[in-house]
C-alpha cells in the first residue's frame, strides 16, 4: 500500500512547522499531522534539522500506523507499507535505511519500504514572537539539564524519574511525556506536580501532543508508539547537548514480553522496548550522527523489582494510585469501579499488581475489574478475558528454563540470553504468587497452582 507525504510550500503553522499532509490512495484518506511545536520551540531552541527529521518521520510513522486498518490485509495483521518521507538530507538517511526498516518492521509487525527524499520545505520557521509567547517563555525553568527521561504516566517511569532525582542531587531532569487526543495527559501532569514538590528547581515536564485531523482512526494496536516516544526524547537531549542521555525506564519482562500462547506470536504481543527494537534504531541513530546514549536502567528487572528497588519509597507509595499502567482505559463501561486508573485484567495490569503485591504497595489499589476475586469468569465469551486466559494457560504448561529461553529466541536475539531468561522467571513467578496469595480456587487451579504452594 503507498502512503503519499506532502508539503505545501505555501503554508506554514502559526507556531513555524510546516503544513504536512498524508494521503492513502487506495482508501481515499487524507489526513494532516498534528504537532504543535511551540512548547518544543521554546524550551529546546531552534532543532537540529536531523533531530527534527526523526521526530517528523517518527510521528508520521505513527500517524500512518493509526490510519491504515490491519483488518484489510490477507492475514488481518501484516501491512504492507510503501512511503518516501521528506527530509532534510536524504543523502544521510539513505545510509541508514535499512536499519530503520528493520527497525520499524519489528516494532509494528509490519513489511515497510521506506525511501527518503529532500524536502520542498524548511520544517520549521521560527515564527515573530510575541508578547504572549513571550511571557510563556519566562516561565521558570532549570537552568542546566543533565538527563532526559521519557515519562508516560505508567510506574516504570515514575521510577525512572525518581530514581534519577534521588540518586544524585545534581542531576536536572525533563520528564518528556507524550499524548495524542485525549490520551495521559493529566496523569502525567499530577504525577509531575507531586515529583517537582519533592525535588524543587530540578524536574521539569515537557509534553507534546502528536496526532493527526481528523482525529478518527481505523487502528487502535498502535505498536509505532514508542518510536514517536522515543524520537521527543532525543529531540530534547540532543537540544541540550549531544552527552545528554535519554533514559527510558521500562522492565525488562515487558520490554522482553514473550507470546502467552501460539496465537500471541510475532508481533502480536507488543515490541515497544524489546532490546532488539532498541538495538537497531540506536544503529540507525548513529549512522544519522546522534550520539546521544539511550538507556534503559530496568532492562535486567521486572517489575516488582523496580518498585522494591525504588530509591524514594514513601513518594513512589503516594503516587501509586494516579499511575496508570492500563492498556484498556478507554473500555470503563465494562468495570465494576469506573473512578479507578486501571482496568485489572490486561496483561500490563496483571503484571502491575503482581508488582505491587511483591513489593507489599498493593493495600488499598483499586481495579475497575478484580480478576483475583472472581469478577471476571475464565470462561468468559468476551475478549476482555482474553489476556486472563492467556496468562493462565502459561502458567499452567510449567514452562522450563529452555522453554523460555526457545521463546525469547524466537523473538529476536538478546545479548545475554541466560540472564534474560531468568528475569522472565522471576517476572513469572511474581504473577504466580499473586495468585496463590489473592486468586480465588478457580484461578489457582487454572494456573495449575496448588494452595501449598509458596
Amino acid at each position: 500500500m503507498n502512503i503519499e507525504i506532502g508539503t505545501n510550500p505555501s503554508k506554514r503553522h502559526e507556531d513555524g512547522l510546516a503544513a504536512i499532509s498524508i494521503r492513502v490512495p487506495t482508501l481515499a484518506l487524507d489526513y494532516q499531522l498534528d504537532l504543535p511545536f511551540a512548547k518544543l520551540y521554546e524550551r529546546c531552541g531552534i532543532p537540529d534539522p536531523i533531530t527534527l527529521d526523526f521526530l517528523i518521520v517518527a510521528s508520521l510513522c505513527y500517524v500512518i500506523d493509526k490510519i491504515v486498518p490491519r483488518r484489510n490485509t490477507p492475514d488481518y495483521w501484516t501491512r504492507e507499507l510503501e512511503v518516501e518521507f521528506p527530509v532534510s538530507s536524504p543523502e544521510v538517511w539513505g545510509a541508514v535505511v535499512h536499519e530503520f526498516e528493520n527497525a520499524l518492521s519489528f516494532l509494528t509487525g509490519d513489511e515497510w519500504q521506506i525511501a527518503f527524499r529532500k524536502s520542498d520545505v524548511t520544517f520549521f520557521r521560527a515564527p515573530p514572537r510575541r508578547k504572549r509567547q513571550h511571557r510563556r517563555m519566562l516561565i521558570p525553568q532549570i537552568r542546566t539539564v543533565t538527563a532526559v527521561c521519557l515519562f508516560s504516566g505508567g510506574l516504570d517511569s515514575l521510577v525512572g524519574a525518581i530514581n534519577l532525582l534521588a540518586e544524585d542531587d545534581t542531576q536536572s531532569v525533563i520528564l518528556s511525556g507524550h499524548y495524542d487526543a485525549p490520551g495521559p495527559a493529566a496523569q502525567q501532569q499530577n504525577l509531575f506536580t507531586k515529583i517537582k514538590q519533592q525535588y524543587p528547581g530540578r524536574v521539569e515536564l515537557l509534553q507534546t501532543r502528536v496526532s493527526h485531523k481528523p482525529v478518527a482512526a481505523l487502528e487502535l494496536t498502535l505498536r509505532s508508539r514508542s518510536l514517536v516516544f522515543i524520537a521527543l526524547g532525543v529531540y530534547a537531549a540532543r537540544a541540550f547537548g549531544a552527552e545528554i542521555p535519554l533514559y527510558i525506564p521500562e522492565n525488562g519482562f515487558i520490554a522482553t514480553n514473550i507470546p502467552l500462547t501460539p496465537s500471541r506470536s510475532g508481533s502480536c504481543s507488543t515490541r515497544t522496548m524489546h532490546p532488539f527494537f532498541l538495538g537497531k534504531l540506536t544503529a540507525a541513530l548513529r549512522g544519522l550522527g546522534v550520539t546521544n546514549s539511550i538507556i534503559n536502567p530496568f532492562g535486567t528487572k521486572t517489575k516488582g523489582e523496580c518498585l522494591v528497588d525504588c530509591l524514594n519509597r514513601p513518594l513512589l507509595r503516594s503516587l501509586v494510585d494516579a499511575s496508570v499502567s492500563c492498556s484498556h482505559g478507554s473500555r470503563k463501561q465494562y468495570w465494576f469501579r469506573k473512578e479507578t486508573n486501571n482496568c485489572g485484567y490486561c496483561v500490563p495490569c496483571i503484571v502491575r499488581r503482581a508488582a505491587l503485591h511483591k513489593a507489599r504497595l498493593d493495600k488499598g489499589q483499586k481495579y475497575g475489574i478484580d480478576i483475583c476475586a472472581g469478577e471476571l469468569p475464565i470462561d468468559d465469551e468476551r475478549e476482555r478475558a482474553d489476556d486472563l486466559r492467556a496468562m493462565l494457560d502459561f502458567l499452567s504448561h510449567g514452562r522450563t528454563t529452555a522453554d523460555i529461553a526457545r521463546e525469547i529466541k524466537a523473538v529476536a536475539p538478546v545479548s545475554d540470553i541466560e540472564k534474560c531468561v531468568a528475569m522472565v522467571e522471576r517476572g513469572f513467578e511474581e504473577i504466580r504468587t499473586l495468585f496463590h496469595d489473592k486468586a480465588t480456587p478457580s484461578i489457582r487451579r487454572a494456573a495449575n497452582i496448588e494452595s501449598s504452594q509458596r
